[in-house]
Parts: structure tokens; sequence; C-alpha cells
């Protein structure tokens, strides 16, 4: 397992900062990233920014020492190194030809892909579009070169994950393999060129590092008063422009059932698109972007910031609808979880907090079993616990407890029911005999339709800080997340399409939890360079990986959604706390611990 090169930032805006300056352009030994971030009003959206390593042995090594070179001088707005590439030579082979060709796109945001066309023919030229697919593959190994009887050449390599045009990263499943078809022939000159190569380029990873930045996309709650973020990968000399683009088109097919946007469909990008002057940037979109409503209108600016901010030197935006100045951005409600908020049962009763200051919210008289477990807090206080098969619901400040659901035979004791989830909307989740269930106050169960819920019982799963989206562990291995599909009145009717996340699944995971807005995190079996101990791995949702060593004998783990609060629970009951590199206990006293939503 890799080891961890990049440690907890506690800031999202910090790092989202620093996905407009410049990233280490060496190949990378193994995954690295940021892990979960504050999350703060321009936060909100925090970021992992990872690399993920994948190989694969082939025929003849791509050249990479030769030729390619690096001119030192730094570029105006990333500071990173301009990379260069010669074009062809005279009578240079066909292999030669391919091979200039994959250094000149590795090289080719530098000059706008000039030089790599020099290794096409004109019509080929006319056809290739370089960013229409961006395939990465890990950087330790290089992309093998072999030909075939009939004179093309392939180019293969172990393939990390595919960005495509609107800027959405798919990761690809371990031991993935990328597999490039070139056919060549002679010009007028006698010169071998390239006349027939697929769509896009081939980076190593780190060079999609280096020339695209991750960011998010602020979408909205259905009832608008919640920001959802989109992961999306962007070309660096255009992230501000493509932010804005991608707004306009609207969320991914799989969160656009959950999540909404005040942008007019009909808005487009006008004049000089987005423009940055002292810290804020003007954005000119055409004359009929404007909302019909000062609502609409303030919380598509607020839209627009809060996507926008997160560039280094944007600190504050204007967004013009034709001469029309949209004014000034909605206040969305905050989503920072409360200091200190582990939820857990201590000698019965329901705390909160894990230090001797600890506050109860509900003894075991209260709660009128002397059995409960699994504790949540709901937005609205309520306390909600587990009892033998039954769930029981004390609202604030009562003085007894109800059960809401009970599932088989109460005299079965403990199971058939999950440990339960409060979200903000005053509904609470839980599995109920494999069944992922959604309650509310009064015991009413909602009816979640989706075509992939059956196809494999959930084992495991968690929402997102904001409530509009889960995580699901299903019982073969496979990490899925979805879109909550809700009315205006909050309440859950079903889940949007899956989105596999092959990184996060396998054999041997267990547990899992959102550990940043856009990351979820596992729980795997260690490999022999970690001794056996249990590795966390942290997947972004449309990102890359990062492994952290766990504890021996770690059962599950828990974050609260948005800070550096990484929790791992082990077998004998005991929490441990990463602090920095190691893993500390944290209490042995309060078990069962979780983190409510803000």
């Amino acid at each position: 397992m890799a080891p961890m090169t990049q440690e907890m930032n506690r800031d999202a805006l910090t790092q989202g900062r620093r996905s407009a300056e410049s990233v280490e352009s060496t190949e990378p030994t193994g995954i690295l990233a940021t892990a979960p971030a504050r999350l703060s009003r321009r936060g909100a959206l925090g970021l992992l920014s990872a690399t993920a390593a994948g190989v694969l042995a082939g025929c003849t090594a791509l050249p990479s020492s030769s030729r390619v070179t690096r001119s030192g001088v730094a570029a105006s707005d990333t500071n990173a190194l301009i990379e260069t590439a010669p074009g062809p030579g005279e009578g240079d082979s066909a292999e030669d030809i391919v091979n200039g060709f994959l250094r000149a796109a590795i090289a080719g945001f530098s000059d706008d892909f000039a030089t790599a066309k020099q290794f096409l023919s004109d019509h080929a030229v006319a056809q290739w579009k370089p960013l229409e697919t961006v395939s990465a593959y890990s950087g330790s190994t290089e992309p093998q070169v072999s030909v075939a009887a009939n004179g093309s050449f392939t180019v293969t390599s172990g393939q990390v994950g595919v960005l495509n045009s609107l800027g959405v990263f798919t990761p690809a499943p371990e031991g993935s393999t990328y597999a490039g078809v070139f056919s060549l022939a002679t010009n007028s000159t006698g010169q071998w060129r390239i006349v027939g190569l697929p769509q896009g380029i081939l980076l190593p990873f780190s060079r999609l590092m280096q020339n695209f930045a991750v960011s998010s996309l602020a979408f909205l709650s259905r009832d608008r008063s919640r920001f959802v973020p989109e992961l999306r990968w962007y070309p660096r000399s255009s992230q501000a422009d493509s932010l804005v683009s991608g707004l306009l088109a609207g969320p991914s097919d799989w969160l656009a059932k959950g999540a909404s946007s005040l942008i007019p469909r009909n808005a487009e990008r006008a004049g000089r698109g987005v423009v940055v002057e002292a810290g804020t940037a003007t954005v000119h979109l055409s004359a009929d972007s404007d909302p019909a409503s000062e609502e609409a209108r303030r919380l598509m600016v607020a839209q627009i910031e809060q996507s926008l901010v997160q560039i280094s030197g944007i600190d504050r935006v204007r967004v013009l609808a034709g001469t029309v100045d949209l004014g000034a951005p909605a206040q969305l409600t905050p989503m920072a979880p409360e200091v200190g908020g582990i939820v857990g049962m201590s000698e019965g009763s329901v705390v909160r907090g894990t230090g001797a200051r600890r506050i109860t919210l509900a003894t075991d008289r209260v709660l009128g079993t002397s059995d409960a477990r699994s504790p949540s807090l709901g937005a609205d206080g309520a306390v909600y616990v587990l009892s033998a098969s039954s769930l029981l619901r004390l609202p604030q400040g009562q003085d007894s407890a109800s059960v809401i659901l009970s599932v088989g035979d109460p005299s079965a004791g403990a199971g058939g029911l999950g440990a339960p989830l409060g979200d903000r909307h005053g509904w609470v989740w839980l599995l109920a005999e494999g069944q992922l269930t959604a309650v509310n106050g009064s015991g009413q169960r909602a009816a979640l339709k989706s075509s992939w819920l059956s196809q494999s019982a959930i084992v495991a799963f968690d929402l997102s800080v904001e409530s509009e989206r889960i995580a699901v562990r299903r019982a073969d291995g496979r990490v899925a997340v979805a879109a909550i599909i809700r009315d205006q009145e909050g309440r859950p009717s079903g889940l949007g399409p899956a989105l596999e996340m092959p990184r996060a699944s396998g054999g041997g995971t267990r547990g899992i939890s959102w550990c940043a807005p856009n990351a979820v995190c596992v729980l795997a079996d260690g490999g022999s360079e970690g001794g056996g101990v249990p590795e966390v791995r942290l997947i972004q949702v449309g990102g890359a990986v990062n492994t952290l060593v766990g504890v021996r004998g770690a059962r599950s783990v828990i974050s609260d959604r948005s800070e550096e609060s990484l929790i791992i629970i082990d077998e004998a009951g005991q929490t441990w706390q990463r602090r920095g590199t190691m893993w500390r206990v944290l209490t042995s006293e309060v078990t069962d611990p979780s983190f409510p939503l803000p």
C-alpha cells in the first residue's frame, strides 16, 4: 500500500484554491489525496485530489527520457513549468512517429496540441479532438507500443480512469487496460504520418492533475436551502469558463433527480465569458439568462459564486445578464457540523461527546429500556435508538420514548434492524430486514423506488452532508452512490441511477461513510505491505483514491462528513481517531458512536 504523501487539510477552501496552482510534475509512486476538509461557506464543496496507480506490461516501452524537455519558463497563471516536445524529424520511422506523437500529446497543453498535430495527416488533424476523451494511466509504467502484422501500431497501458469532454472522470476498475490502434501512411514527401488514431489523448495521471483542476459545480437541493456538489475536472487554462459552462449544462444524469439549478435553460455565456480583475470575477451571460424572480436570481448568483470562489484569485463574483447586474447571492444554510458532535451510548444512556464533559441526551429510564443501542440524533433534536427489533423515538424535551417501527418477533432479540440515521428533513433511514427504509417521526414508511435497489441486498449506507445523496455498500461488495429523490416537503420517494464506484468495491470491504462532501470511505482488508492491518480507502465521487493504514481489528469507519474526523471502531469496542499520521484511542467508554447530520 502506498504511503500517504499529503496530509489532511482542515480547510476545504485551501485545497480548492490549490487546485488552480502548480502541481508537482514528477511521477507519483503511490496514491495520494487530501482528506476530509472543514465545510465552510466557501469550502462547502471540499475536494479530494488524488493519484491512482495502474501498470501494464507490454512489448516496447515508450521512451520518456529523450526529446521531451521542459523550458523552465513559468506559466503566468499556474507557475507550472511549460513542457515541450519536438515535432517529427526527417526520415523518422513509423514507430518513431507514434512515439513522438504520444510525447507531444502529453506536452500538448503548452501549445494547444500544435506540435502533436504535426505527426498527423491533414485528414487526421481535421478529425482528431484531443480533449474528447482523456485516458489516464499510472506514471510508474510507460505505455507499450507494438506493431501488428498489417503494419498498424497498438499502444497499451494500464488505465486509471477516463475523463470525458464534460469534465466527468470515471475511475476504471483495477486491472483495466487502455488499447489504442494507430494507422500510418507516407505523405507526398515520403514521410510517415498517422492517418488513423483514437479520439482524445493518453496521459500519465500526474499530467492529468497538472493540466486539469478538480472543482465542484454547485447545484441546489430541491428545497433550495443547500448546495449539492458535483465533482468535475476542467483544463486549468479555462477553469472559470468551464465551471460556468458546466453549471449551464446542469448536473449529470445520476444526480439530476436529486439536485436542481436556478440557471435558466436558455442561459448562455456571452461576450468575454468570465473576466477576473482585482479578485472579482465578472460572469457575462446572455440577456435572456435573467431568472423570472428575485429569489431565483439570488440563488443563481449563489451557485455561480460558490463554484468560482474555489479558484485562486477569485474572492467575489458579479453576474451580468446582458447589461443587467443580477446582484448579491443568496445566503444558504451552512453545513458545518457541531464540534465534538459524536453521539453514542454510555452506561445505558445516550450521550453527546466523548470526554468527561459529555452531555446526556436520554437516560435508560426515559427510553424505557436498558438495552438501547445505535443512537442517532435528528435535525429537530429527537433521539433515535434501537431496542431489540424496534426503533424508538424520543422527541426533544419529552420524558418518554415511543416505538415508531418494529420488525419480526420482538421476543427474538436484536436483529432485523440496522443503525438509524436521521436526515435534515425529519426522516430516519435504516436497514430493516435487509431493505433500505425511511420512516418519519410518526412511523410512516416512505416507498423507496429504484431500478437497482433490489439487485443486491444493501448491508451498509450513509447519507451525504446535505442529506440529498446516499452511498451504499451491497452484499456482493459493490459500492455506489445515488441521488435521493424527494418532494418539496423532503419526503423521499426513491433513488436515482446508481453511480458505481469500482475503486471502493471488492471483497473484504466493510462499512461505509461519507468522509468529505465529494468522497466516501470504506474499510478493506489490508495487504502485505501494511502487515495485514485493515486499510481505509477514501474515494472521490468522480475522482481517485487515497489509502490509509487503519488499526488492527477495525470493524467500521465513520466520519462527520466534512471535518478531519475519521473514526474507526475496533472489535473490542474502542473508538480510534486519526491525529496527524497516527491513530489514537479516543474513547472506550462511549460505544456505538455516530455523527448526526447538520
